[in-house]
């Protein structure tokens, strides 16, 4: 290594970034992190807001989330168990054309539109019964197993063939869309592959236990593993090339500094590295890969509130709407998991797109003046606090990635490999895993593909850490 030169600049100071950084740094590599923004953790943000932190990104750590798991009980991060604030999650009234429909007047309802035996289902929840009833992989990982590229195809497809009708479909998938804007914009490989991930984390729940989350808030994590770093990271740096040499990599950012490493690691979303110049540029599947691969849209508005109106108007804090509000999430961030702390109302696909066409006010008023007219209960209650928009960062540009239709078999299988000296990590690399827990485990394993090598070079094993700097 030439002196003052790391060997790795990691790119992306999220879970991926700092997972990568720590696991090459615990083999002697020396590595220098850069981030964009002006914090760590990228899509995972807790801000302070009246009544706690609310989570604007990664929520709820899964019982199977060993990576996750495991640096929190590393770092000294503590744990909190969620199961007494989950309980009333399922305490929703669905809101359709402006009407509120209790669960117990669904199943004779005229708008529901599922076949007799699954009309007590509430829409939210129909998708994942006919998972648990017809998904053809037993463990996460089979969704790239050859054999099942035949299931990918649009999950509205998958659908019609399990006997949905139109109607069906648009109650079960539209109405608040988890991937795209309707479910021809999805894979049903995709929808199989995490309908399994969450079937495989139901079934490691230790008694009693439903999930965890993070003492103080789910950033409190990435903040620890920075802290945990042996070199600073260097903030403000907005990657626009990546040049690779038979010397190594450099890496030019948009305030003139530059970077020197014999490696590098991208750990950003597909569709900030798109606006990257990378050279040699990527070529074939992987290419169209980092172009065409989607991230869905999503926005949060917080709401604090003034009153209890629910309990003036008798139907439950939280909402799953057709309209403008999407849904409205009673938050349960005090001590006690009785009292609503506040309000975050998501959402996704065509309604955050919406949404982020306006002005702050104008979305937060819109929100707001939408859950007053199903329950004027609510009028005046309610005080806009900000919003957050995955879909217009661009450093996010969107809250998760997902797959379209015919892509898992084009690219999904090569889309992560090394490209010379650079690799790549992200939640989109994941394999057994998804959200946070699949971002670490693509760390781990980028990581795994620079130590290798570095392992059969014994002068790598006993460089000294110093502190590498920019040149500008």
């Amino acid at each position: 290594m030439r002196r003052g030169r790391p060997d790795v600049i990691v790119v992306g100071a999220g879970l991926a970034g700092l997972t990568v950084s720590l696991a090459l740094e615990d083999t002697g590599v020396v590595v220098q992190l850069i981030e964009a923004r002006s914090r760590v953790g990228g899509r995972v943000h807790s801000m302070s807001r009246p009544g706690g932190s609310t989570e604007a990104g990664g929520t709820y750590i899964g019982a199977g989330y060993h990576h996750v798991i495991a640096a929190a009980e590393r770092l000294g991060v503590g744990l909190v168990d969620v199961t007494p604030r989950l309980a009333f999650f399922r305490e929703q009234e669905l809101v359709l054309g402006g009407e509120i429909i209790r669960r117990g007047e669904w199943p004779g309802h005229a708008l529901n539109a599922f076949p007799a035996p699954d009309r007590s289902h509430m829409p939210w929840e129909y998708q994942r019964i006919l998972n648990e009833r017809s998904n053809p992989l037993e463990r996460p990982e089979e969704w790239l197993d050859p054999a099942n590229v035949r299931h990918d195809i649009p999950a509205r497809g998958y659908l019609a063939r399990a006997g949905s009708s139109d109607d069906t479909i648009r109650l079960a998938y539209c109405v608040n869309p988890t991937f795209g804007s309707d479910a021809r914009d999805v894979s049903a490989l995709l929808i199989f592959f995490r309908a399994a991930f969450s079937a495989a984390q139901r079934g490691l729940l230790p008694p009693g236990i439903a999930g965890y989350t993070i003492r103080g808030g789910v950033q409190r994590l990435p903040e620890a593993m920075a802290r945990a770093l042996r070199h600073e990271i260097h903030f403000c740096k907005a990657v626009t090339a990546i040049t690779m040499g038979r010397g190594g990599v450099e890496v030019c950012c948009a305030d003139g500094s530059r970077y020197l490493g014999e490696r590098a690691v991208c750990a950003l979303p597909f569709g900030v590295l798109r606006d990257i110049t990378i050279d040699p540029p990527l070529t074939g599947p992987q290419r169209e890969a980092v172009e065409l691969l989607p991230a869905q849209p999503v926005t949060q508005v917080y709401l604090a509130r003034r009153g209890s109106f629910w309990e003036r108007d008798g139907h439950a804090p939280s909402l799953f709407t057709d309209g403008p509000a999407g849904m409205v999430a009673a938050l349960r961030n005090g001590a006690d998991p009785e009292e609503v702390t506040g309000f975050t109302a998501w959402l996704t696909g065509p309604g955050a797109r919406r949404l982020d066409a306006l002005p702050d006010d104008h979305a937060g008023r819109l929100v707001i003046e939408s859950i007053e007219a199903v329950r004027p209960a609510a009028k005046g209650e309610l005080e806009f606090l900000g919003r957050r928009s995955w879909g217009s960062d661009p450093f996010a540009r969107g809250g998760w990635p997902y797959f379209a239709p015919g892509q898992i078999a084009r690219f999904a299988a090569s889309m992560g490999r090394p490209h010379g000296r650079l690799h790549f990590c992200g939640d989109q690399l994941a394999i057994t895993s998804r959200g946070m827990e699949g971002a670490m485990e693509s760390g781990e394993r980028a990581a795994a593909e620079i130590i290798a090598p570095h392992r059969s070079t014994p002068a790598t094993a006993n460089r000294s850490p110093g502190t590498p700097s920019p040149s500008s």
